[in-house]
């Protein structure tokens, strides 16, 4: 069975592994569009979950980065929660999102937490929480650190004593060495008496209480599967996993894969476990490269009973641990304990080693080149060119005033555009219609509409149909919000083969109407007044990031971060500003107003202070100055240490031509004053590298008087990072 588009759904070990196997071999990969789908950009490793709990391990030592893999492996990623199968139509339903059309779709999504236990009966759903998933568990524990040298506190109670409650019972009486821990044990369940004698030495008391929850507890009953794979039409047995054939295929559905915790092999039934899951990795990967091949598929014949080690992360020097084998339960011993250790490394060692790798091509050769608005021209020669053709006449303002409607109101338009940020498609497309919108906005007015050009990879009909289809619809899903639509466009085929995810192929641009409703509050660029303050929407950084992504060594939760604020529009901000001037008809609460993108703070900063200064002469007026309060700037967290790492987007080397305005001439000077740190401190040198840094969906800025920045700061987003002289 041929496929154009392979789908993973779920980003479990399995799936982590068959990506990593395609990033080491690249030719490996099958042909064709691949995108893994995934709630988180991350997921953990569940081996080493309870040393993180015993204090062991650091978070970021058991996370897999699932963006970065996918993306070495060429695989474009959607970080975006399942809520369910078409079969009929073959399309994986996404919440708050598109579905995503697929030929072949490998499920490897997990299970959650068994809760259909009479005795857990809680009046307070936040005193007893389930430990998948594992972030909102942890957090749960961390919480509950305050009672950890409490030995009156209320006992923190684990329900369910099958290994992992036991674990992690272990593992919190290393966390919490006074604290009462209770082991809520089910009636009739007998554990070995080896056990037994520990849980008693670590002072862990057995329950057997069928009562309601009275205390903080952490549920470990066991795993069941989600609900919608109930309700999928799929075939499950009597738990809810998916019954496959010794191939990984779903009975009835070639096309359809499933493994790990939600999947089992008909008549070869097994527990779920990572066990499992870790060893049918490379059995899937190479069906799934010989199915897109229309090759014989290799059967797999699972062992019955799989070793487990159970770690009692009692001490780091003399830890101890149990072996399991079927009913046999043996320990504890030291050299378990290391011999676990030993294996948990050597797995995440794995993931390393890719990373290690990109290190090494990052040392030797040039850095990726950027994307996004970075991708731009940089401002000499586009100034340059401008100045060589008389018939264009470059508009001081972030948009062009094409007239007065009949309706009084003002209409403007603006255009921009950028080849794709990252390899989900409607992601992508969303970015560019919020990036493109934020000219508007600067003008302060309303976008009603927009018109836009896509240029798609070389790739065949159906999976062009399918990429362009998630761009519009990305588009839209920005417009809408807005009260505006998208009402058309063109689209191109790039004549260049794309690299591999050929989501990263498509180039995308948008043409954005709007109107302003009063003319006497078009903000211009040019109009800063002495006294003004100066505001910031939102913070800098994103070429950093998005040049460190590009080299793999971002942090996730820090890229996750930045991608959550560039998704949000800024539209409410304009909007509260205009309901403000029109309550307030008589008085101009922005005088001047830009957004930063390309040229970076410093650079709109200056062709605001240009353009003021430009109107300031014209009146025999003396020129203003810039004063930014250094300190004050707000930037992403991650951007300072990568900085000082050395990365910069491949823009911000031009973009320094502007550093020159610093204590440059009269009718366009900056001053830097700064409290937190010297002019000969590191810390001076990065910030004026955050200065230069270019921006996609980046922040508004507006320079107001001081009678409405505080009205603004109170309500909004805004952050003061300067004044005007």
């Amino acid at each position: 069975m041929l496929s154009d588009h392979l789908v993973l759904a779920g980003g479990g070990h399995s799936h982590a592994l068959v990506l990593l196997r395609w990033a080491m071999h690249p030719k490996l990969r099958p042909a064709g569009m691949i995108t893994l789908v995934n709630k988180a950009s991350t997921t953990i490793y569940s081996g080493m979950f309870p040393g993180v709990v015993a204090g062991k391990y650091k978070i970021d030592e058991i996370l897999i980065d699932l963006r970065n893999l996918a993306s070495k492996a060429g695989v474009s990623f959607v970080m975006a929660e399942i809520e369910g199968i078409n079969l009929k139509d073959k399309k994986l339903l996404l919440a708050g999102r598109p579905e995503i059309e697929y030929s072949l779709l490998s499920l490897n999504i997990g299970t959650k937490t068994n809760l259909n236990f009479n005795s857990i009966i809680s009046s307070d759903k936040n005193l007893a929480i389930p430990i998948k998933p594992f972030s909102e568990s942890l957090s749960f524990i961390v919480d509950q650190d305050i009672y950890k040298d409490d030995s009156y506190a209320k006992p923190f109670v684990i329900i369910g004593a099958g290994f992992s409650g036991i674990e992690i019972a272990f593992s919190l009486r290393k966390r919490w060495p006074k604290r009462p821990i209770q082991l809520k044990v089910k009636r009739g369940r007998k554990l070995a008496k080896n056990l037994l004698n520990t849980l008693k030495a670590l002072n862990i008391e057995l329950i057997q209480k069928n009562s309601s929850v009275l205390y903080p507890s952490l549920i470990c009953t066991g795993n069941q599967s989600f609900e919608w794979i109930k309700d999928s039409g799929l075939p499950v047995n009597q738990d809810g996993r998916v019954l496959t054939k010794n191939t990984f295929q779903v009975l009835n559905y070639p096309e359809l894969f499933a493994v790990g915790d939600c999947g089992v092999i008909k008549d070869d039934s097994r527990p779920s476990s990572g066990v499992w899951a870790v060893r049918s990795a490379i059995p899937l990967a190479k069906n799934l490269e010989s199915i897109t091949k229309g090759l014989k598929l290799q059967e797999w014949k699972p062992q019955r009973k799989a070793i487990q080690l159970l770690d009692i992360n009692s001490s780091k020097k003399n830890s101890k641990a149990f072996i399991s084998w079927g009913k046999f339960l043996i320990g504890p011993f030291n050299w378990l304990s290391r011999l676990k250790e030993l294996i948990d490394k050597r797995f995440m060692s794995k993931f390393y080693l890719l990373n290690d790798m990109a290190s090494e091509k990052f040392s030797e050769n040039e850095i990726i080149r950027c994307r996004g608005c970075a991708a731009k021209l940089a401002y000499v020669p586009l100034q340059s060119a401008l100045n060589n053709l008389d018939f264009i006449k470059s508009s001081t303002d972030d948009s062009i005033n094409i007239g007065v409607l009949s309706s009084g109101k003002t209409l403007i338009q603006s255009v921009d555009g950028f080849p794709a940020l990252i390899s989900d498609p409607w992601l992508n497309g969303r970015l560019l219609a919020f990036h493109s919108c934020s000219d508007i906005w600067a003008c302060g007015g309303s976008v009603v509409s927009a018109q836009s050009v896509i240029n798609l990879p070389s790739l065949s009909n159906n999976l062009q149909q399918k990429l362009l289809v998630q761009v519009l619809e990305g588009i839209n899903s920005a417009l809408t919000i807005q009260g505006a639509r998208l009402i058309g466009g063109h689209t191109l085929e790039s004549i260049k083969i794309s690299d591999e995810p050929s989501s990263l192929g498509i180039e995308s641009s948008l043409t954005v109407n709007g109107f302003i409703n009063n003319k006497l509050h078009f903000w211009h660029k040019g109009g800063m007044e002495k006294g003004d303050q100066l505001l910031i929407s939102r913070p800098l950084g994103t070429g950093v990031i998005f040049s460190a992504f590009m080299n793999g060594r971002v942090k996730p939760y820090e890229l996750d971060s930045v991608l959550n604020e560039m998704n949000q529009s800024q539209h409410q901000i304009v909007d509260y500003i205009n309901n403000l001037e029109n309550i307030n008809k008589y008085s101009k609460i922005v005088n001047a107003c830009t957004d930063i993108t390309g040229f970076g703070l410093l650079g709109h900063l200056s062709e605001m202070l240009e353009s003021t200064n430009i109107n300031q002469l014209n009146m025999n007026l003396e020129p203003v100055k810039v004063i930014l309060e250094l300190d004050k700037i707000p930037v992403y967290n991650g951007v300072k240490k990568l900085l000082y790492k050395g990365f910069e987007s491949s823009l911000s080397p031009s973009n320094k031509i502007f550093l020159k305005n610093i204590y440059g001439a009269k009718d366009l000077r900056f001053e830097l004053i700064y409290n937190d740190f010297s002019f000969e401190s590191d810390l001076y040198n990065t910030m004026l590298k955050v200065l230069v840094d270019p921006q996609t969906c980046g922040p508004l800025v507006i320079s107001c008087s001081s009678i409405y920045s505080e009205e603004l700061l109170r309500k909004g987003p805004w952050k003061k990072i300067g004044f005007v002289l």
